[in-house]
């Protein structure tokens, strides 16, 4: 998905927090490049921001990497970000394993335990960590064994359904799968307290760490509308790793051959985008647009009719997915990625891995203009539960709770 600048030009009064929430100084782990037209890394931009907007002081600690003018993106924040040093030969910005991530880890350990140490030099230590994803979970269990600080794991994902995807041999596969369950019971365990994003990372992460994890789903900050851009009636946002079930969408493509209003635009920073297209024999039938910045994004969702969302991994959130409601667009998305959502919320939900049946989904929408519209005004209607303020409040819950050393508040369960 799109980068979304974290900060803003000028500083801006900040909301008031809830009545039991107090500021709290939060030094924020962010195991990834940043930016990138990623919906982790999105979120989290937007989280810190919208932290710092409620009076929060945020130091995101990330790579030293990212797409677009990094110096601008850190200028304009408005919460503090500090950089760990590049780690040599490590320039993937890419979601997915690397041999470069081990050595950026490593140098993101020492720009965090240092960043602690200005702070409690400073006389305004930082009350907690809040580690996103599963590298950001180890770097973060060390630095807050070294440094003292409870840590919040903030699960995105689960490995044990996505780090296979990224291979594309079976054993590898088989391999990779395995490791990430080993991840997936090992490492949330570390943390004081977790949070997920979606309900099956939430039911199984309880299961590991033998206690209750919190349930946030995500928010995002889509914007004013822009006009449309040049866009062929479907459109499908983001990368094309193998969790994404991308195949299923392409398959089901290809079943919708003989339509001419069948076309769809992929909008994605992913060069591999074009060869899975090409694979599939779909032509000019599918056209692969390079992402570009968010606001072009949102012109190429203006100029479209339907958007797809073929994911099968239930355990991840898609931001796409706000980012379609929030365009007013009518989504047909398999039921992992659909994350319980359904026609009330504007979403045709099928069978996870059948392309038949997205196939027709698609079709439906394409025939039949006026349920299309319907839908989309309800995806409209629906984004709205997905806003900053109340997911802050939800988060700020979880802060205290954590720092009182109770356990997790039942209304930021869910």
């Amino acid at each position: 998905m799109a980068a979304v600048k974290a900060g803003g030009s000028g500083a801006r009064p900040a909301s008031p927090m809830s009545i039991t929430a107090r500021p709290r100084r939060v030094l924020m782990l962010a195991a990834c490049p940043m930016p990138a037209p990623q919906g982790t890394q999105v979120y989290v931009g937007q989280l810190a921001d919208a932290l710092a907007r409620r009076g929060h002081a945020v130091e995101l600690v990330t790579y030293g990497i990212g797409v677009g003018d990094l110096r601008a993106h850190d200028g304009a924040a408005r919460f503090a970000v500090c950089r760990a040093r590049a780690a040599p030969g490590h320039r993937k910005t890419a979601p997915g394993p690397s041999w470069g991530r081990p050595a950026a880890d490593g140098l993101l350990v020492l720009a965090a335990l240092g960043a602690a140490r200005r702070a409690r030099a400073s006389g305004a230590p930082f009350d907690l960590i809040h580690a996103h994803n599963y590298e950001g979970a180890l770097v973060g269990a060390l630095v807050g064994r070294l440094s003292g600080l409870p840590m919040l794991y903030h699960a995105h994902n689960l490995m044990g359904d996505e780090l296979g995807t990224y291979f594309d041999e079976p054993g590898m596969k088989a391999l990779g799968a395995a490791f990430g369950r080993w991840l997936d019971a090992r490492v949330p365990p570390l943390a004081d307290a977790a949070v997920a994003i979606s309900r099956a990372a939430q039911r199984r992460l309880e299961i590991a760490r033998g206690g209750p994890v919190a349930w946030l789903p995500p928010a995002v900050d889509f914007g004013p509308p822009v006009a449309s851009l040049p866009c062929k009636p479907l459109i499908y946002i983001g990368n094309v790793d193998g969790y994404q079930g991308v195949e299923v969408m392409l398959g089901a493509l290809s079943r919708l051959r003989g339509r001419g209003d069948a076309g769809c635009t992929i909008v994605t920073a992913d060069e591999r985008a074009a060869g899975q297209v090409a694979a599939f024999g779909l032509g000019e039938r599918v056209e692969v647009v390079e992402h570009g910045d968010f606001e072009a994004v949102k012109g190429r969702l203006a100029g479209a009719r339907v958007a797809l969302l073929p994911r099968v991994v239930a355990s991840g959130y898609p931001i796409k997915l706000l980012n379609y409601l929030a365009a007013g667009r009518p989504v047909v998305a398999c039921e992992g990625g659909a994350q319980g959502l359904g026609l009330a919320e504007g979403v045709v939900s099928t069978p996870d891995g059948d392309e038949g049946a997205f196939a027709a989904a698609i079709e439906r929408l394409l025939d039949d203009r006026a349920m299309a519209v319907v839908l989309g005004e309800r995806a409209r209607e629906a984004s709205a539960r997905f806003a900053w303020p109340a997911s802050v409040e939800a988060l700020e819950a979880v802060y205290e709770e954590m720092l009182g050393g109770k356990g997790l508040p039942s209304r930021a369960r869910g």
